[in-house]
């Protein structure tokens, strides 16, 4: 049972929001000193295991992203299934476990196969705490009540086996390190849309008081299919490169993902979206997405990159995460879900990034990116640190 004198390990989102908005802040100010060869002096000639750009392009997907569907699967697992969900001394083994892993990226001298096994742990645990909370929902509500949800379990072995593969690779084939990550976003977004279409009509609904949308089950189906085709096709392509059919072929699902994503989104849509920042904010993380899957598609068919990567990336997973991270931080501590004085700046603030990084692809243009996200991070900091170690203003547990 959760630890009543300790609010901050009483649920999984508090650590996983509080500990990884820290981390994406300190390593965003790392990167930016990193870019503009600002490094304090004494540490000038440092570099982290694996060398700057790896350190900086896992930590962002599996040190960052990943902690955040962590806390957030094991708290809305908890409503899914109907359990208390995993105790208070999980939560700490699972915040250890990440903390150790960050640390242990810090310290060249950590054998490879140690880091490995502690970049794959985080996951391997939370899956077996999901799993556990599922289990539970099955037993007192009947079996396969929870079908739709075990796949979040797979999901979490999958990232573990992807971590390996990626230290891996570090050893045999570092060549393909930026195929595998560009792969890991990929795969983020398609669970971001998966999971966004499930919460977010229903936010829509409980704060505008609208009819719930009809979606299709072909559209449903249709849509998320093209967004996990859409990443063994990609990596085929790059792999095999020199196949234009297949360059074709993954324009085309990339195209057809985008599209029937668009239409999800329109479908969710209601008026008086736009006038609430809690709302807004969650549906252009969703568009920025699929901005993504369009410039992705354009880059195979002119044959040239494009900057659909940051679209995804920073316009789509990180509006996403911090706009959940928002809404979650009240509404599972008995605040009412409004937008807080400063938050819609950091919401503005990262649709301003996300445009700044796509059209100006220079060493200022990502300083300004850089100052813009670590400014929105801030203003979240100082606006959900207190509640997010504090209890609930009325008095339950959670």
């Amino acid at each position: 049972m959760p630890d009543s004198h300790s609010p901050l390990w009483q649920i999984a989102f508090r650590p996983f929001f509080l500990g990884a908005s820290i981390f994406i802040t300190v390593a965003f100010i790392l990167w930016a000193l990193v870019l503009s060869n600002a490094l304090p002096t004494i540490i000038g000639h440092y570099q982290p295991y694996s060398g700057w750009f790896n350190w900086h392009s896992h930590e962002m997907i599996f040190g960052f992203v990943q902690a955040i569907a962590i806390g957030f699967l094991l708290t809305a697992s908890r409503n899914w299934a109907g359990q208390s969900g995993v105790s208070s001394n999980f939560i700490k083994i699972l915040i250890a476990s990440w903390l150790m892993t960050r640390i242990a990226w810090f310290m060249p001298t950590v054998p490879v196969v140690l880091i490995a096994l502690l970049d794959g742990l985080t996951p391997l645990l939370a899956a077996l705490g999901l799993a556990q909370t599922l289990r539970g929902g099955e037993r007192d509500n009947g079996k396969g009540s929870q079908r739709h949800n075990w796949p979040f379990v797979g999901l979490m072995i999958v990232f573990a086996l992807m971590q390996f593969f990626f230290h891996a690779l570090l050893v045999l084939a570092p060549q393909y390190i930026t195929l595998l990550m560009q792969t890991s976003v990929l795969a983020m977004a398609a669970m971001t849309l998966w999971v966004s279409g499930r919460v977010l009509p229903f936010f829509t609904r409980a704060r505008l008081q609208t009819p719930p949308p009809i979606i299709p089950s072909t559209l449903l189906k249709t849509s998320m299919l093209a967004s996990w085709l859409l990443i063994p096709s990609f990596l085929t392509t790059t792999l095999l490169g020199q196949h234009f059919w297949l360059h074709v072929i993954t324009a085309f699902i990339a195209l057809i993902a985008a599209g029937t994503q668009s239409y999800r989104l329109y479908l969710f849509y209601r008026r008086g979206v736009s006038t609430e920042p809690m709302l807004w904010s969650l549906y252009c993380a969703f568009a920025w997405i699929i901005i993504g899957y369009v410039l992705l598609s354009l880059s195979f068919i002119i044959e040239q990159p494009l900057p659909w990567l940051h679209a995804i990336t920073l316009g789509g997973l990180l509006t996403m995460i911090v706009s959940m991270m928002a809404r979650v931080g009240l509404g599972h501590t008995g605040r009412p879900i409004l937008a807080l004085k400063g938050i819609t700046l950091a919401f503005i603030a990262l649709q301003i990034a996300t445009l700044i990084r796509i059209i100006q692809p220079s060493i200022i243009g990502y300083l300004a990116t850089l100052i813009l996200v670590i400014l929105a991070m801030t203003v979240f900091l100082f606006h959900y640190f207190p509640i997010l170690i504090k209890p609930r203003p009325d008095g339950r547990p959670g």
